[in-house]
């Protein structure tokens, strides 16, 4: 899987602060709402990872080294490629251009960048450091109801059990229920 980071996060969860307080079954009490805004972000970080995909739409970059055959970008599913650029060694940045460069799949599980017929990837000498950078929109837009109930199921589990999630926080695999696994299982990408 390729290198990445958050160019632009999240701005609005999988499941509201409105969701978890009714499968909590505190629907009148505020007390807690800051803890619960807490535990929603954490369980959708969690669970993109445990998944290797994008539960809601964010703008990620990531990086290569060389030119493979074809690219897979990384949580998917892919909604589009922002940019594709490439750095020389004497760091001029240069843009590609879909559609004559290079053609985007979204269509495929995993989405990926491919070569149109009869192109080649730029041949140029890298620049030392994340030569290659594709910017990409990614991120469910109505997220698959199993993984909105493996986030109720973590997140409640995680309000009832506060240690467990504050191994979350100190680095730690924070304990995950059958439950939840199961229904994220299908959901894994073939990588993990």
């Amino acid at each position: 899987m390729l290198p990445y980071k958050i160019i632009t996060a999240v701005s609005t969860e999988p499941v509201s602060l409105a969701d978890v307080k009714l499968h909590l079954r505190l629907t009148d009490d505020t007390t807690d709402d800051p803890l619960i805004t807490s535990l929603i972000e954490r369980a959708r970080l969690y669970c993109e990872s445990y998944t290797g995909r994008a539960f809601a739409s964010q703008t990620l970059e990531a990086y290569l080294n060389c030119w493979p055959s074809e690219i897979e970008l990384p949580m998917p599913p892919l909604t589009s490629v922002t940019s594709v650029k490439y750095t020389n060694s004497a760091g001029t940045e240069t843009t590609m251009t879909e559609t004559t460069q290079y053609l985007v799949d979204t269509d495929s599980d995993v989405g990926r960048i491919v070569l149109p017929y009869g192109v080649s990837w730029p041949s140029f000498t890298p620049y030392p450091v994340n030569p290659i950078k594709i910017r990409f929109v990614t991120g469910y837009t109505a997220t698959p109801e199993p993984l909105k109930q493996a986030l109720l199921l973590m997140i409640g589990n995680w309000y009832e059990n506060r240690e467990d999630a504050a191994e979350i926080t100190g680095g730690k695999m924070a304990k995950i229920s059958f439950s939840a696994a199961a229904l994220m299982a299908q959901y894994r990408v073939r990588w993990l």
